[in-house]
């Protein structure tokens, strides 16, 4: 085994045979410590022992790989929301730092001490998604493209956070009174409003809700869908998860809602006449005075108006204020978790389970009596 340490960097050199019987060396990058470069020339030579050639890893730009593991990975695999969310952290955090690095180049060592950075001025929710488009891109470069015999990424470990974690904001009796009196029946905004507050459902569920989806008889809401409209057209698309795909029940209350919404709609429709302009293919529930879909433009005024009046809400609030009613008025948990449409128990737990003052005071009682 040959090593050698230039500037700060560790090259190991390795032997191979071409097709024609040459004898070739090569001398590649290793690591920034001896031993990382020692561990890497025998990950090679196991790959030389396996498959009777020398492995090169990609000498690409890891911005480039980024590109195409977006255009043939991200494109058909992941949501457009992630989407979004994964083209934002690499062009703001990833390519600046990482973009002109060689593929081959990244180690586990410089990815952890730049996460470890992060820290100081990022959230933890930041660090988090960064690291899983770095995880997942590179997983991809193993795994699919063969660019690399591993994953940089495998051991690089989220820094700790102590700090405590964020209470959900959720509206009082009196917000709720306050929102449905600024925006009462008849205003566009009152449907999206009303249905996730009675369900819990996220905006982009509302807006994707059709008549269709209903059963008016059972009181059933059957969500299979979910609203993008950040680019162009708004279109429906598959629900964020697969246990978001899911039927929720509802009482009396929000029933006389959609029942006063379609004649709302049907009004509105005989009063416009050929102007009115539904859509041909779905009958969405929540729509404008002249038929049209609501997106998610247009409920920006109610954000803008609840951070004036109710600082720190905003419409995901009243998911927030639903779970929370539900727990404090003793709903298991499990039976939340599902109505909600989160993917594990643990995700309403870690959310909801501590800001329940109500129970904590039913708790201390308790254990007065009984204590």
């Amino acid at each position: 085994m040959f090593v050698r340490k230039i500037k700060n960097r560790w090259y190991y050199t390795i032997n191979e045979v071409d097709q024609n019987g040459v004898r070739h060396q090569h001398e590649h990058f290793g690591g920034f410590t001896r031993s990382e470069a020692c561990r890497a020339y025998r990950q090679a030579m196991a790959e030389q022992d396996r498959t009777g050639k020398y492995f090169e890893p990609s000498s690409m730009n890891f911005s480039d790989f980024l590109q195409e593991w977006l255009e043939k990975y991200a494109r058909y695999y992941l949501k457009p929301n992630t989407i979004d969310l994964y083209n934002s952290v690499i062009s703001n955090h990833i390519n600046p730092n990482f973009g002109k690095w060689k593929l081959r180049s990244l180690t586990t060592a410089a990815l952890q001490d730049w996460i470890l950075e992060l820290k100081d001025s990022y959230s933890k929710s930041t660090v988090k998604c960064i690291m899983s488009c770095l995880r997942s891109s590179l997983r991809w470069a193993v795994a699919n493209r063969e660019y690399l015999l591993t994953n940089p990424m495998d051991n690089v470990k989220l820094p700790p956070y102590r700090t405590a974690p964020k209470r959900p904001k959720v509206f009082t009796p009196e917000a709720i009174q306050a929102i449905f009196e600024r925006f009462p029946a008849g205003h566009p905004i009152h449907m999206p409003c009303v249905l996730a507050y009675y369900t819990g459902m996220r905006l982009g569920e509302c807006l994707a809700l059709e008549w269709s989806n209903l059963n008016m008889t059972a009181r059933t809401i059957r969500i299979t869908g979910t609203c993008y409209d950040k680019k162009g057209v708004p279109k429906i698309t598959a629900t964020k998860t697969t246990s978001s795909t899911r039927t929720i029940t509802f009482g009396s209350k929000l029933y006389a809602e959609l029942k006063a919404q379609k004649l709302w709609q049907d009004k509105n429709r005989f009063q416009a006449g050929p102007f009115y302009r539904e859509d041909s293919q779905h009958k969405f529930i929540c729509t404008m005075s002249d038929g049209r879909q609501m997106t998610s433009n247009n409920v920006k005024y109610f954000g803008m108006w609840c951070k004036e009046h109710f600082p720190g809400t905003s419409f995901h609030s009243f998911r927030h204020t639903h779970a929370t009613m539900l727990i404090e008025n003793g709903l298991a948990l499990d039976y939340v978790s599902k109505r909600l449409g989160h993917s594990s128990i643990y995700t309403t737990a870690n959310v909801y389970d501590t800001i329940t003052d109500q129970r904590e005071k039913a708790a201390v009682e308790a254990m007065e009596r009984i204590l």
